[in-house]
């Protein structure tokens, strides 16, 4: 509904006047009698026409749709202000935003307040659950349909915009892609933190395609410049970590502490030998895979050209590979895989040595579906069908939606939020393609395999 403010009518006035500098006013003229003067929302009233919009409710001007200040209410959802409290719409309270100063936790919007800075609260919400404000969420942003922040209706937990790299000014843990925010002075200016070793996935990096200064060896521009990749699957040796789990040798260990003291948590490989889903070969990465002393066995190209290790001694047939029968497939990394005809992944293929769904894996290629996504307890395990939006992923070709997002708390989702995902329409790193079809997402640093039964864009060599 259209309303002119008091200083716009103020205008117009002024406008439609015919001044004269040197007019006076006599005094003991009376003053033209302009008429009452109607009330605001929120102003007393008696009956509609003392409002100057809206009706009149228990004696006070509303705007109809919600309720003024003093309107009884149910909830929060009934009053202008957003505040039902004891039954009566009231003035809320100012809150501060996570990374704004606060003394306690009534402070901020989010409830919680650490080292006096607003931080997300214990059970913050992570992509795409619903919220108000952005202190509800784990990244710290609360956006609508349209992608701003929220104002009111559907909104949605979102992830935060390209996340800034080791040393830049950063105020909150979520806006860095290591997720460490480091404020040794507690006065909400930080950086962020400075881990070491190998860029984690999230970094700016340099040239695309492989590239020895990221920990997974694969950089690529996925829409704001070059960055290095998770690979899909288990973590690998000294990615950030939050539980062993995600890590392919199952140790998340603590590697040091930032300069504000709190641990930084990394992939540790204790053992002299590379395990299952391990990066190897290339780019600086060592080729011996388990079982130590194997040299380069079981060091093979994956679906997206970079290889890992896949578990085997030499002497039977490694996961991913054709087969004739169960037994000659190699058991010591899964003792469960079997030889398994095609499924409607890859329909008319051959046989190979895969897991079934269900059993635990480190990266896709092992699945015979193709997909090796984290279960509800954080488990990788084999599934039969692409994951919804919302479900915890750890590459894109995971997804049934257009991209897995970071989500916020350290981990990732799948989405079908377009404005989230890679801008490329194309097959992505790791996806199926036709090599005379549609090009890959990243080229030329990606391309679709020349070789193989079942291309996919690979990292060019």
């Amino acid at each position: 509904m259209r309303r002119f403010t008091p200083l716009l009518l103020s205008f117009f006035a002024f406008a439609a006047c015919d001044c004269d500098d040197t007019t006076t006013v006599d005094a003991d003229t009376p003053e033209e009698d302009t008429g009452p003067v109607c009330q605001g929302m929120g102003g007393t009233c008696s009956v509609e026409a003392d409002c100057c919009e809206g009706p009149c409710e228990e004696n006070v001007c509303t705007m109809g749709s919600c309720a003024a200040d003093g309107v009884t209410c149910e909830a929060d959802a009934d009053c202008c202000s957003e505040s039902c409290e004891a039954g009566v719409c009231g003035t809320r309270p100012m809150c501060s935003d996570v990374g704004e100063v606060c003394v306690a936790g009534s402070d901020c919007c989010s409830g919680a307040c650490e080292g006096d800075v607003c931080v997300p609260p214990a059970s913050c919400g992570t992509t795409g659950d619903t919220c108000t404000m952005a202190g509800q969420c784990c990244s710290g942003f609360c956006s609508n349909e349209a992608g701003t922040a929220c104002a009111g209706g559907s909104c949605n937990c979102a992830p935060p915009p390209a996340c800034t790299g080791t040393g830049m000014a950063c105020t909150l843990d979520a806006e860095c892609c290591n997720g460490l925010c480091d404020d040794p002075d507690g006065d909400g200016a930080g950086t962020c933190a400075n881990i070491g070793a190998c860029l984690s996935a999230g970094e700016p990096c340099g040239t695309e395609g492989f590239n020895g200064s990221c920990c997974s060896t694969v950089c690529l521009d996925t829409g704001d410049g070059p960055r290095c990749q998770f690979l899909g699957g288990c973590r690998v040796q000294n990615e950030l970590c939050s539980s062993d789990g995600e890590c392919c040798s199952g140790s998340c260990e603590q590697s040091g502490t930032t300069a504000d003291g709190r641990p930084i948590t990394r992939c540790a490989n204790d053992g002299s030998c590379q395990p299952v889903g391990e990066v190897c070969g290339g780019s600086g990465a060592t080729s011996n895979c388990c079982p130590n002393g194997g040299g380069d066995t079981g060091c093979e190209p994956t679906g997206s050209g970079f290889r890992r290790c896949l578990g085997g001694d030499g002497a039977c047939t490694l996961p991913t590979f054709e087969c004739e029968t169960t037994e000659e497939c190699c058991k010591d990394a899964y003792p469960d895989i079997e030889c398994q005809p095609p499924t409607d992944e890859r329909a008319g293929g051959s046989d190979l040595c895969c897991l079934d769904d269900g059993l635990e894996c480190a990266f896709g290629d092992v699945c015979c579906s193709g997909v090796c996504a984290l279960d509800g307890t954080g488990t990788l395990r084999c599934g039969s069908m692409c994951v919804s939006d919302g479900g915890s992923c750890t590459t894109d070709a995971d997804c049934c939606g257009c991209g897995c997002v970071d989500d916020g708390a350290g981990g990732q989702v799948c989405t079908s939020d377009a404005e989230l995902c890679d801008p490329c329409a194309g097959p992505k790193l790791g996806e199926i393609c036709d090599r005379d079809g549609e090009a890959c997402c990243n080229g030329p640093a990606v391309v679709c395999n020349p070789a193989g039964e079942f291309p996919t864009c690979i990292l060019a060599e």
